[in-house]
């Protein structure tokens, strides 16, 4: 496996505990600073919608930091590529 790929799943799996600790803060931050007792409890959906759109910025800005590590691997297995055609 190259290293990209390794640091791709580790990017993916923090992205996933970023979204659902992100998710439990925003939801736990609301009920403590504007919902009161006897009140309905408010719907989770836009919680969980703002906890997956942090997680999927953490992912992306991780993506764009490891893309250019990815472009060098391709690069230098093109050039090992064409260094063995010509030992033939």
């Amino acid at each position: 496996m190259e290293e990209y790929q390794k640091k791709l799943i580790e990017a993916g799996i923090e992205g996933a505990i970023i979204t659902v600790l992100a998710y439990l803060f925003y939801y736990q931050n609301y009920l403590l600073y504007k919902w009161h007792r006897g009140l309905p409890l408010p719907s989770r959906i836009p919680f969980v919608i703002a906890g997956i759109l942090t997680g999927a910025a953490y992912f992306i800005y991780k993506l764009y930091k490891i893309y250019p590590m990815m472009q060098k691997e391709k690069i230098a297995n093109v050039i090992r590529e064409e260094e063995n055609l010509e030992t033939i």
